[in-house]
């Protein structure tokens, strides 16, 4: 019964929201804001790494800066317990960027991410760092932190809900961190929040495995 039950965590908590899941499982995502958006599909061809294609875009006023890189995505570390699971992940790519502010063209750039996540059934947190990078050209950094609750504890066939508190900060992009509620749902394979910042910003995020 204690595997059992481990298994059943596994499925059914934020494991969706991972960017490495079960081998052979793909993962096509898109989170959306009015700064910023991130559009990825990736491929897992085991459970500890996975690759794939990998769009940012940054906005600055009337200005965008585009990257397109491929990627991947290492599981570091990963703890089960009974009731909870750990998990920090290593991200890196190399691609092209597009620049309408700073140095205008475009550019070879690189990535770096670190990615760390700490769950229960009833309890979430996260956080996020990336940085972007073209040699004398781009030098850029987001980073994202949340915490959230669920209300009532689901079974992994029922649909599951969470309330989430997510402070971000994007570098050259915005002066101050953007606080924004949220509402997490997933439901089999699918998962999508909405929310609204505190300036009023709206907020769409749309995971799907398949």
């Amino acid at each position: 019964m204690k595997i059992l039950s481990i298994f059943l965590f596994i499925v059914s908590a934020g494991a969706y929201a991972h960017p490495v899941i079960y081998q052979g499982g793909w993962a096509l995502s898109s989170s959306n804001m009015p700064d910023y958006s991130n559009n990825y599909l990736m491929y897992s061809p085991s459970n500890r790494y996975s690759v794939g294609i990998d769009h940012w875009r940054f906005s600055q006023e009337a200005a965008n800066t585009e990257a397109a890189l491929l990627k991947i995505n290492h599981l570091l570390w990963r703890d089960n317990g009974e009731n909870h699971q750990a998990n920090i992940y290593l991200h890196g790519g190399g691609g092209v960027v597009d620049q309408e502010w700073g140095s205008p063209g475009t550019h070879g750039m690189y990535m770096l991410g670190l990615e760390a996540d700490w769950e229960t059934r009833r309890l979430y947190t996260a956080i996020k760092h990336y940085e972007f990078h073209a040699p004398g050209k781009l030098d850029m950094f987001t980073t994202q932190a949340r915490v959230g609750f669920s209300p009532y504890e689901a079974d992994f066939k029922s649909l599951q809900t969470w309330f989430m508190l997510q402070g971000m900060i994007i570098d050259e992009v915005q002066e101050k961190v953007m606080i924004t509620p949220m509402v997490r749902f997933f439901y089999n394979n699918v998962l999508w929040e909405m929310g609204s910042s505190t300036r009023g910003d709206w907020m769409l995020n749309l995971m799907v495995h398949l």
